[in-house]
């Protein structure tokens, strides 16, 4: 690992595109576990309003990002979509922050929100075409370590919260700093990017239409792939929508549980995603996909059961465990399914992520209506399992992977 960080630390690309990578997760880390109660809790929203927002948001995020992946193969201008999308995040916080009001909140996390942050996929493009054109054989463990600072963001932004929610800083300042997190983005992209003949990265265009590159992309093999996989991430996502409102209005936490529960589990996945180099040894990646869904599955049934604080900060490992191996491999395992196009690739991601996200908000509608919070959690561990079983089923535990492209 000690090879990769300093190859990382010598080039200006891989410093930046990590960076970028760092700050993003700030910006969501900032927001995303307090979405569900600001929206509900603090503006007024119905858990259906809310499940509507989350559907919407995703349908954006998912056109946008399939639409920019195929562009920016076809023009090679991430730099120019990157310093586009930064700018109009910047904007869906500040919006939400400034006004305080539900419309601002619908507007920001249904348009703004969604499109600046569609082409976030595009900078794990960037760091994987960086790390295999700098890295050489250090390209896998490269890209471990530009993930990992991404997950370091979830370690740092939500126990920090947690302090200064409990110091009385108001809930609606975590705009804050998720959008000087993506403004920072936006100047590093426009100002800060590599120049001199020597540090430009060679990314040839494509040559493909977009009626051709998307008939790539809904190839039924492909297209199977990536709705196991978004199964097994629709339950981190479920997650997501769902731990804040549990964990205060079912287990009897404090909001300031929400961002130290939150953080330790990211702290904890930072060495699960290391990890995962050595584990790809002797499994598949699909079949560590599906090894990380099941322990998911688990850490979500045994969240739904709990009724203490206390004895729920236990669940941060399996936890962190699962989501960090099913967050980092599910990543390289789609952008390999169509490993010439790297922006295609990485759309996959966002594609998969759509339907999870989809999946995710229909579960929360439908658990919240019929059942409760905890009930809620408990479907979230029927689509890990669902998500695995449709893996295996696929690709198995075999080292070789599908050749989809």
């Amino acid at each position: 690992m000690l090879p990769s960080l300093a190859i990382i630390l010598r080039d200006p690309l891989l410093r930046l595109v990590t960076l970028a990578l760092f700050l993003t997760g700030v910006a969501i880390s900032s927001v995303m576990p307090y979405a569900s109660l600001i929206a509900v809790q603090r503006l007024g929203l119905s858990d259906g309003a809310y499940s509507i927002i989350l559907m919407v948001s995703s349908s954006v995020m998912v056109t946008v990002s399939v639409v920019a992946g195929i562009v920016t193969d076809q023009r090679a201008n991430r730099r120019q979509m990157l310093v586009a999308s930064f700018a109009v995040a910047a904007a869906g916080y500040a919006l939400v922050f400034f006004t305080r009001s539900p419309v601002a909140f619908v507007v920001a996390h249904t348009a703004l929100l969604p499109f600046g942050f569609s082409v976030f996929s595009q900078l794990f493009a960037l760091a994987r075409m960086a790390g295999k054109a700098r890295g050489g054989a250090h390209a896998d463990a490269i890209f471990a370590v530009t993930r990992s600072s991404f997950a370091l963001a979830f370690v740092i932004t939500p126990p920090l919260w947690s302090l200064a929610l409990a110091s009385g800083v108001g809930l609606i300042s975590v705009y804050v700093s998720a959008g000087t997190a993506a403004l920072v983005c936006f100047c590093l992209f426009a100002f800060a990017w590599p120049s001199g003949p020597g540090r430009q990265l060679e990314d040839p265009k494509s040559g493909l239409a977009f009626a051709a590159a998307f008939r790539e992309l809904a190839r039924p093999a492909i297209v199977a792939r990536i709705g196991a996989v978004g199964l097994i991430t629709g339950s981190n996502q479920l997650y997501m929508a769902v731990f804040g409102l549990l964990i205060v209005k079912g287990i009897g936490g404090e909001t300031p549980d929400v961002g130290r529960f939150h953080g330790a589990i990211a702290l904890l996945e930072i060495p699960s995603m290391l990890l995962c180099g050595l584990a790809l040894r002797r499994v598949s990646k699909s079949g560590l996909i599906a090894t990380g869904g099941a322990i998911y599955a688990g850490f979500m049934f045994l969240f739904a059961s709990m009724s203490s604080m206390a004895v729920t900060y236990l669940l941060v490992v399996p936890a962190a465990i699962g989501a960090g191996i099913i967050l980092s491999i599910s990543i390289s395992y789609l952008q390999d399914l169509v490993s010439a196009r790297p922006g295609a690739g990485g759309s996959l991601t966002a594609v998969s992520n759509f339907f999870g996200q989809m999946v995710a908000a229909a579960t929360f509608a439908v658990g919240t209506t019929v059942t409760s919070y905890a009930g809620t959690a408990a479907l979230g561990g029927m689509l890990a399992l669902a998500g695995v079983a449709a893996l295996l089923a696929m690709d198995g535990w075999r080292r070789a992977e599908p050749a989809a492209a």
